[in-house]
């Protein structure tokens, strides 16, 4: 990935675009855009390798947003952290494609939505949020988690089950990647106790 963005920026600055002075933040620019999009052409491809590209977008539009809120597991390595995304997406459009959208759909997704209002921000090891950024990205979950339950409901009464169906996979997925953390915190916590 450093390579890549290392290869592009010192292109542009061959072609004079930008300044030599001005390498390291474009380099920081365009790996946070990488990180950006990565889920959404990871989960395009596999959609579209599995014939479903409707179905790998829809489920990675609500994660994507939610997940830079609400934090939860990540790999220490990019090459792991890109084989078990990739392996995690497979099994989620997987699941979309089987799935019934049914009351059982609706309990799980409200159930994932109050856990990531009462849970989130996790912090990340890589980067602690101070007491200002918890309180702002809190605002900002608490917000995402209602309007995707709204859009939820107003795709299922529009009778877009598809939709409905990957949104809240997208919403479960999002939730199960806190489950590690919520385990790890309760653990330790336990332990300090004793």
């Amino acid at each position: 990935m450093e390579k890549c963005t290392d290869t592009v920026v010192n292109w542009i600055i061959r072609c004079n675009a930008i300044k030599e002075t001005d390498k390291e933040l474009y380099k920081y620019a365009l790996y946070s855009f990488f990180l950006l999009i990565s889920p959404l052409i990871l989960a395009g491809g596999i959609g579209f390798g599995l014939g479903r590209v409707k179905h790998g977008v829809a489920l990675i539009f609500p994660f994507m947003v939610l997940r830079k809120f609400s934090g939860g597991y990540h790999a220490k390595k990019l090459h792991t952290c890109i084989m078990g995304s990739g392996f995690l997406l497979f099994l989620c459009i997987m699941l979309s494609m089987h799935m019934q959208c049914d009351w059982k759909l609706a309990i799980a997704t409200v159930i994932a939505s109050v856990s990531l209002i009462a849970f989130s921000p996790i912090d990340s090891e890589n980067r602690r949020l101070d007491t200002d950024e918890k309180r702002t990205y809190k605002k900002i979950i608490v917000f995402c988690v209602i309007f995707f339950g709204l859009l939820d409901i107003a795709l299922f009464l529009l009778g877009k089950y598809v939709y409905t169906i990957c949104f809240s996979v997208g919403i479960l997925l999002t939730t199960g990647l806190q489950v590690p953390c919520i385990i790890k915190k309760m653990c330790k916590s336990t332990k300090n106790k004793r």
